[in-house]
C-alpha cells in the first residue's frame, strides 16, 4: 500500500485507490501520514485538523480514526493508540512525502552528477499536483508551502546536475512547463535561462527574465537578485564561455505545484 501526500490525500492498494470519505477525514489521514510510524499526540492531531476545533472534537476526531480504520483494513496498515496519542502504523517509506526527502537527501550526499540527477528524477516523479490537495485548514497550507519548497529545490539541483553533465534539453522541456505555475521563482527561471541559453535560444531566454521581472515588481516591489542579472546581461552580451554561477534561491512564493 501506497500513503499519497504529494497532490490529492490518497491510499492506494494493489493499484486501487481505497475510498477515504470526506475533506476532514483526508485531514486526519495527512496529520498522521507526515509522522508516519511514530505516535501523534491527541491535542497535535486536533490542531492539524480543526483551526477552530469543534466543542466535542476529541469524538469526531475518534470518529475518524475509527472509520480510518476500517478503511485501511483492507491494506494491512493500522492506526494505533500509542502515548497518548494515535500513530499511522506503516512505513514511511511508503508514503511518497517521506521517500521524497529520502531521495532528496541521498542526492544532496553524493558528489556524482550522473546518480544526483537519478535520484532526484525517481523523486520528482512522486509528484502528482498540489501536496495535501483537498485538505482545508492552516496547518495543511503550511504543510504544503514547506512540501513545495523542498519540491522546488529537488528541481533546481536536478537541473544544475543535468546542466553539468551537458543535458540542456532536459532541463528546458522539464522547466518550460513548471515555471510558468511558480512565476516568481528566481531559481527555477535562472535554470531554465540556463538551459535556453545552452541550446541556442537566447531571446527566448531574455523573454523569460523579462516577464519574471515585471512579476517580480508588480508583486512585490522588487527587482530580480544580483546573479539573474548578470546572467541576463551575459545573454544580452551574448558571452562565450561559462554562465555566472545560478541564483541562491531568494524568491519561492506563490507556489502551487501543477499536476504531473
Amino acid at each position: 500500500m501506497d500513503v499519497r501526500l504529494l497532490g490529492p490525500v490518497e491510499v492506494t492498494c494493489d493499484g486501487r485507490r481505497v475510498p477515504l470519505g470526506p475533506p476532514q477525514r483526508r485531514a486526519v489521514l495527512a496529520a498522521l501520514a507526515v509522522d508516519a510510524g511514530r505516535p501523534v499526540p491527541l491535542d497535535t492531531m486536533i490542531e492539524r485538523v480543526w483551526d477552530e476545533p469543534p466543542d466535542r472534537a476529541t469524538d469526531s476526531l475518534y470518529a475518524h480514526i475509527a472509520r480510518l480504520r476500517r478503511a485501511l483494513a483492507v491494506t494491512g496498515a493500522g492506526i494505533g493508540r500509542r502515548g497518548g496519542g494515535y500513530a499511522l502504523e506503516v512505513d514511511p517509506e511508503r508514503v511518497d512525502a517521506h521517500r521524497f526527502r529520502r531521495l532528496a537527501g541521498r542526492a544532496r550526499d553524493t558528489g556524482d552528477d550522473a546518480a544526483r540527477a537519478a535520484l532526484l528524477a525517481e523523486a520528482m516523479e512522486l509528484w502528482r499536483g498540489v501536496p495535501l490537495a483537498g485538505v482545508p485548514g492552516d496547518w495543511a497550507a503550511r504543510m504544503r508551502y514547506g512540501i513545495e519548497q523542498q519540491l522546488l529545490d529537488g528541481v533546481v539541483t536536478w537541473s544544475q546536475a543535468q546542466l553539468r553533465l551537458g543535458r540542456p534539453d532536459l532541463v528546458v522541456a522539464e522547466l518550460a512547463a513548471l515555471v510558468p505555475h511558480h512565476p516568481l521563482a528566481e531559481p527555477l527561471a535562472d535554470m531554465l535561462m540556463r538551459g535556453l541559453w545552452a541550446l541556442g535560444r537566447a531571446a527566448e531566454a531574455v523573454a523569460l527574465y523579462a516577464r519574471l521581472r515585471g512579476y517580480l515588481a508588480d508583486r512585490l516591489g522588487i527587482e530580480p537578485g544580483p546573479g539573474l542579472r548578470a546572467l541576463h546581461m551575459m545573454i544580452l552580451r551574448g558571452d562565450a564561455g561559462t554562465p555566472p554561477r545560478p541564483a541562491r534561491r531568494r524568491v519561492l512564493a506563490e507556489v502551487s505545484a501543477p499536476g504531473r
